[in-house]
């Protein structure tokens, strides 16, 4: 470098376009930007390029701003909102404060180094409009990459092929290039404030007809990262489905605001066959609801070609399920039965599909404990037939009360089912892969198990999220849903509705939604007849799918009288698609679950009447409180449809169908 240059640059501000803008977004990098500037200011000043440089700092309070403000170059400049927004909102921005022809944008860590900018500018001046540093393009080198960042970048690729379909393998390389009038029409269209803003550019690079060019790069896990790869998949989910919704609401616009023309589609996939083994509608067996919604949702996926739906036999009398244009239901497996595995793997075998998704929770197959256990064993099978198998697991033995969910009542009992409980778990583990609702159990089958199938993939919400959080005139209804008698008693919530009304409330009723358990019959009647005197309390019994909404949205409130979890709660992603508060007891990982999905609630302490009398208190006496969780409920449910999320099973199931 010559310092003659440098002092120049550092000293001189420059009247004219410069040829390169290079933008470091930074939060909190006080210990590392200064070197980082320098290191890149002695490679630009020897290059001949004229340049300037932005940090575009993320509300750091760490003093980033000022350590770089205290330099005084003349050519270095920071933009800041002053607040924490997210890393994409700081590229947003340092994109619409660039000046020079070409703008780079890199990572305050340098694991790109800036020399890698060199070949890229050539690709640039050569009619590339975007060029992206990819540590996946032929002649890319990696260093110190974790066994973690292996995992997570892996499933970040397979879900952005299947969904986004951008047509890069490494999108999230913190080191792109852009000619300047693609750099302000970015920074005027990207939404996205966090980490998978990348996604976004890639996103709208295709809809606009871009020429996008990878370019291997030199790449180094620098230290420090704060990244969690389990919390950041579940935002990363959430993000591709706001992409998508917003590419097809018109948010993204088809053309820049030059009119560019956009690019041709990629040409279509082959459809799969898939098959799906999950209890649907009219049966009382658990995930039946979320198996009806699954269906549908896979279903209107345009990489299904014909979904072949492995259902339980239905009860007598019973409307079956009607074969659709692209659906074929089977009747292959009974509730309770010891022969279910053989049942499944023959319609399997018949059926040959190219992937099979199984629907699953440890008591799909039967309330006895052998018929469950012999039903959990078909993934292990199928898989041996040489079909391809994944498995949506809602729920694990090493995080259930089983005192609680009345499976055991002892000591010795409660040892020797979690032993047998742990030992099936091993046994599901034999699929292919397999897919959890809620980031601790990623952890768990990983640290405990050793498992590296696993994936994250939460509940998700049956319905479009309705905004109108508005309740109806007249009584106000306090509404539980569910299946009753285990983990899930009205016993506290009657008692707390008690307490309600003891304290003036009298312009109240009490719903109770739904059905016994089915370790539990008659649970509902007894309770019935035991308050018979209480008045405004209503039993509805079993509600058929076509009545869940009304019965939703006639409430002023849900509350969740669990003692313990045995997975996401699928009533609380009910709840927040008809713009509803909720009432929730104080569980940790539920509460770290919902929290992660963006859900809130007002709490109370576990099995106390007194406490969810006083949460249910809180939401009648002030409207607007109520009114604000439900927003965020509705919020949160619109970010997380189940039509997107079966995107990420669709990703998995095509590249274990199309691996030799």
């Amino acid at each position: 470098m010559s310092y003659e240059q440098f002092d120049r640059w550092r000293h001189t501000a420059l009247t004219t376009q410069p040829d390169v803008t290079v933008v470091i977004p930074a939060y909190n990098e006080q210990h590392r930007i200064v070197p980082t500037i320098a290191s890149i200011a002695a490679h630009m000043a020897a290059s001949g390029w004229t340049w300037e440089l932005i940090v575009a700092d993320d509300g750091s309070t760490d003093g980033t701003p000022a350590a770089v403000a205290a330099l005084g170059w003349a050519n270095l400049r920071v933009v800041t909102s002053g607040r924490n927004e997210g890393k994409g909102a700081a590229v947003r921005r340092g994109l619409g404060a660039a000046r020079g022809r070409a703008v780079l944008f890199a990572d305050a860590d340098c694991s790109t180094p800036i020399d890698e900018l060199d070949p890229m500018l050539e690709r640039l001046g050569a009619g590339a409009d975007i060029v992206i540093g990819s540590r996946m393009a032929d002649g890319a080198e990696t260093a110190h990459k974790s066994a973690a960042r292996h995992l997570f970048s892996d499933a970040l690729r397979l879900v952005v092929s299947a969904t986004l379909r951008v047509g890069v393998r490494d999108t999230q390389c913190g080191f792109k290039l852009f000619d300047l009038d693609v750099a302000h029409a970015l920074a005027g269209s990207l939404t996205i404030d966090g980490f998978s803003f990348d996604l976004e550019v890639l996103h709208l690079a295709r809809r606009w007809g871009l020429t996008v060019a990878e370019h291997p790069v030199a790449w180094f896990d620098a230290p420090g990262s704060t990244v969690d790869p389990t919390r950041e998949s579940m935002r990363f989910l959430r993000d591709i489905a706001r992409i998508r919704w917003r590419g097809l609401t018109g948010v993204h616009s088809r053309s820049m605001p030059e009119g560019r023309v956009p690019a041709q589609p990629d040409g279509d996939l082959e459809p799969m066959r898939l098959a799906v083994v999950t209890p649907v509608p009219p049966s009382m067996t658990t995930l039946n609801e979320y198996g009806a919604h699954l269906v549908a949702a896979l279903a209107s996926k345009p990489e299904v070609g014909e979904l072949i739906v492995l259902h339980d036999d239905l009860p007598a009398g019973s409307d079956r399920p009607q074969r659709q244009e692209q659906v074929r239901p089977v009747a292959a497996w009974r509730f309770g039965s010891w022969t279910n595995v053989v049942r499944i793997a023959r319609a399997l075998r018949r059926e040959r599909p190219d992937a099979v998704l199984f629907n699953l929770q440890f008591a799909t197959f039967g309330n006895g404990r052998v018929a469950a256990a012999l039903g959990l064993l078909a993934p292990a099978v199928v898989r041996r037939l040489g079909i391809p198998t994944v498995v949506l697991l809602h729920n694990l033995v090493d995080t259930v009360d089983l005192r609680q969910a009345g499976y055991a009542k002892n000591g010795l009992l409660v040892r020797m089912y979690t032993l047998i409980g742990r030992s099936l778990t091993r046994v599901v583990l034999a699929a292919d892969r397999v897919a959890v609702t809620i980031p601790a159990y990623v952890d768990i089958l990983r640290d405990r198990y050793g498992a590296s199938n696993v994936y994250l993939a939460p509940h998700g919400v049956f319905e479009t999220a309705n905004h109108d959080v508005s309740v109806p005139d007249g009584p106000h209804q306090i509404l539980t849903f569910g299946k009753f008698g285990t983990y899930k008693r009205v016993d506290t919530v009657i008692e707390a509705y008690r307490l309600v009304l003891a304290a003036g409330f009298s312009d109240v009723e009490l719903v109770i939604a739904g059905s016994d358990a089915a370790t539990t019959p008659g649970y509902l009647e007894s309770v019935e007849r035991a308050n018979n005197d209480l008045p405004g309390l209503r039993f509805t019994g079993y509600v058929d799918e076509d009545d869940v909404e009304s019965i939703f949205r006639s409430a002023s409130m849900v509350v969740f009288p669990y003692t313990t979890t045995t997975g996401s709660s699928g009533p609380l992603h009910q709840a927040g698609s008809y713009g509803r508060a909720a009432v929730l007891p104080a569980i940790g990982d539920l509460l770290e679950l919902i929290r992660d999905e963006g859900f809130t609630a007002e709490e109370f302490d576990v099995d106390d009447s007194m406490s969810m009398a006083g949460a249910i208190t809180r939401l009648l006496e002030d409207d607007g409180h109520r009114d604000q969780i439900a927003a965020q409920n509705a919020a949160a449910a619109s970010a997380l449809p189940l039509t997107d999320i079966v995107d990420w099973h669709l990703s998995h199931l095509a590249a274990l169908s199309t691996t030799p």
